[in-house]
């Protein structure tokens, strides 16, 4: 993470993961959210979706992982996020995490970025907003 706070409006990263069905049994143990929409397949096809579909929370954390561990990295500091679910992401598909810095608050050593999470077909999940700070 650079000490000279060097970011610019329009800087942006993109990742991308394929979240497997033992990532969503994993997650699903660690929190104790055990809904079957997304554990049970039989359950899932008779629901809405059809499919088992990924935790809303394990999505916003991969939007934290890429904050804290790729852009800007180490040591930043997660201070709001906001997020909208425009459609479900499946088990067993790729995802596309992006971000993008829309307001650089120099002063306070702080960054709002455009956080969005795509599905493998470049369709968008999940919208919104994070703010970070950089300390020293």
């Amino acid at each position: 993470m650079p000490n000279d706070f060097s970011f610019q409006e329009g800087d942006h990263f993109r990742w991308e993961r394929f979240i497997s069905a033992e990532d969503v049994r994993r997650f699903a143990e660690v929190v104790g959210d055990l809904n079957p929409i997304h554990l049970d397949a039989e359950f899932a096809e008779k629901s809405f979706f059809k499919k088992r579909i990924v935790h809303g929370a394990f999505l916003g954390g991969l939007i934290s992982k890429v904050l804290g561990m790729d852009f800007p990295g180490q040591g930043t500091v997660y201070i709001s996020q906001n997020s909208v679910f425009k459609r479900p992401v499946y088990v067993d598909t790729k995802v596309i995490v992006e971000v993008k810095v829309t307001q650089v608050l120099a002063e306070k050593r702080r960054l709002i970025l455009d956080t969005s999470i795509l599905n493998e077909n470049n369709e968008v999940c999940l919208t919104g907003s994070a703010t970070i700070w950089l300390p020293e």
